[in-house]
């Protein structure tokens, strides 16, 4: 520390006892006290920072902590940690610039590689995620973190088994491993295993579940408990779950109420007509939409079969169109897109396309699995009217429940609250008729409760809309080999079952707030 900087070593001292004995506001305004005197102060900007992550607040974390990086980006945990909450908020992009970071600070870090390995995974490139991992167990083979990625990368492939040994082993070192919990409570290799769950419970009843670890535990026991049909006591634990996770991020209707109206704004009938002339003719990508837990996982897989098809998983590279057009508005996405020149929209198509088919072979037609690109349908079918898109539907109670049953980010915030659920379900009705009504007859719906009744004939008319001709392989899907990273990838290797059909009825009596906000008698 040069002469005449202080450092302010006894406030950070408090602020570190106050940390460890629980006294978190005292810790955080001794921090804040240090930073409205000097905004620089490493130290407090990444003790602040990390407090507010450990309280859920990440969107306040992450400014604090990339200022903690900038004044000292050699700091290796500071960088790490940085690149690992970014991953957590969706920030796929610069949670990969500070995990690559990482590693170069610390290149005998096995953290480090796992993390990398994680993020590569969701980045949707398994083979550098695979290199990522291998060389995480070579450093440490008893890393948790590293073998859940690596069971995580059998499970894409459709090898469980392996998938669920790697689970097991990462439980046998850490044995209320969050994520290896919920893993292997999807794949339904908890409901038998007394010891495990009676482990679970107790730490769950306790409050011994490390803090990170915890939420996946609660879904991990409602999965178990559901498999098992004690449904009273597989809710319990889907309720608990969800509080948690709702008290650990910021999620408001009336915000996501305005986001949608922004787009059915942006995306006019105006805006379709000045764009006509200029839209890109290529019919590439297949776009496949809905709310998660739709059925748009088993729609692509029934594609994906096909020869002429390639399955792009979600891809996520649409982004590319958002980024482009924010950049030329200065705005949020799509506000004042009409303003944007023409040839330049055309060619963020093309850009789209170009990556899209990067790691596509020779196939014709390429599929775009992101549920939540359901937002952005008006831009696709002004954009690219030669595309296809195929919108997956669900019975609502039983898509609403499934969600409420899965773990997802915090990027789907509406997700842990039944009321909330309910609500956002009928934004999404909504904004789905307003692009119906904007482009009659180009959407294709497709309802989950028809394609599992009637699939022959569904199939025929979904490969017709794609224009595709009719292949035997879109009927035995569960055999094709590819890489499914969601949370179907064990459904889809599966033959076409009913099971999921009305299983809302399990839960009726606790479903009275959804209903209510569905507006359902």
């Amino acid at each position: 520390m040069a002469r005449g900087v202080p450092s302010y070593l006894e406030e950070i001292r408090r602020a570190e006892k106050f940390r460890r004995a629980g006294k978190t506001l005292l810790a955080a305004n001794e921090l804040r006290n240090i930073l409205a005197r000097d905004s620089d102060h490493h130290a407090a900007n990444y003790m602040l920072g990390m407090l507010y992550h450990d309280e859920g607040n990440s969107s306040r974390a992450i400014p604090l902590l990339k200022k903690a990086v900038a004044t000292r980006p050699d700091d290796f945990v500071a960088v790490f940690n940085l690149g690992v909450i970014q991953h957590q908020q969706g920030l796929l992009a610069d949670a990969l610039a500070s995990l690559e970071r990482a590693v170069s600070l610390a290149p005998a870090d096995a953290r480090a590689h796992a993390a990398l390995g994680s993020l590569l995974q969701d980045d949707g490139k398994p083979d550098e995620a695979a290199r990522a991992v291998d060389r995480s167990l070579a450093l440490d083979p008893a890393n948790a973190n590293a073998l859940v990625t690596r069971g995580s990368l059998h499970q894409a492939s459709g090898d469980l088994a392996n998938a669920a040994a790697c689970y097991a082993r990462a439980l046998l070192q850490s044995p209320l491993h969050g994520e290896a919990c919920y893993r292997l409570a999807l794949l339904g290799r908890l409901a038998d295993d007394a010891e495990q769950v009676s482990k679970m419970e107790t730490a769950w009843r306790t409050r011994t579940v490390p803090a990170e670890d915890r939420i996946p535990v609660g879904y991990a026991l409602g999965r178990t408990f559901d498999q098992r049909r004690q449904y009273d006591r597989a809710f319990k634990y889907f309720l608990e779950a969800n509080e948690l996770q709702n008290h650990a991020q910021t999620w408001s209707l009336e915000a996501q109420a305005a986001f949608f109206d922004r787009h059915k704004q942006g995306i006019n009938r105006e805006f379709v007509e000045n764009f006509k002339r200029h839209a890109i003719t290529d019919n590439t990508p297949i776009f496949i939409l809905g709310m998660p837990r739709s059925g748009t996982s088993l729609v692509e897989q029934i594609l994906a079969s096909h020869p002429a098809v390639h399955g792009g998983g979600e891809a996520g590279y649409s982004r590319i169109l958002v980024e482009d057009v924010e950049q030329r508005t200065g705005k949020p996405f799509p506000v004042d897109i009409g303003r944007v020149d023409r040839g330049e929209l055309a060619e963020s198509c093309r850009k789209y396309v170009g990556k899209l088919r990067a790691s596509a072979g020779q196939a014709r037609r390429i599929t775009d699995k992101l549920p939540h690109n359901f937002l952005r349908i008006g831009l696709y079918a002004a954009m690219m009217p030669n595309a296809s898109i195929v919108l997956c539907e669900r019975d609502p109670l039983d898509n609403c429940l499934s969600i409420y049953q899965h773990f997802f980010t915090a990027a789907h915030g509406y997700a842990t609250n039944l009321s909330a659920l309910g609500s956002y379900y009928r934004l999404y009705q909504d904004l789905m008729a307003y692009w119906d009504d904007l482009f009659p007859g180009h959407i294709h719906h497709i309802r989950y409760e028809t394609l599992v009744r009637d699939t022959e004939n569904q199939v025929n008319l979904l490969l017709a809309h794609c224009g595709l001709e009719f292949h035997p392989d879109c009927l035995a899907f569960h055999r094709t080999g590819r890489s499914v990273s969601t949370p179907s990838d064990a459904e889809v290797r599966k033959p076409v079952y009913r099971d999921a059909v009305g299983r809302w009825k399990c839960y009726e009596k606790h479903l009275r707030p959804l209903q209510e906000a569905l507006g359902i008698p």
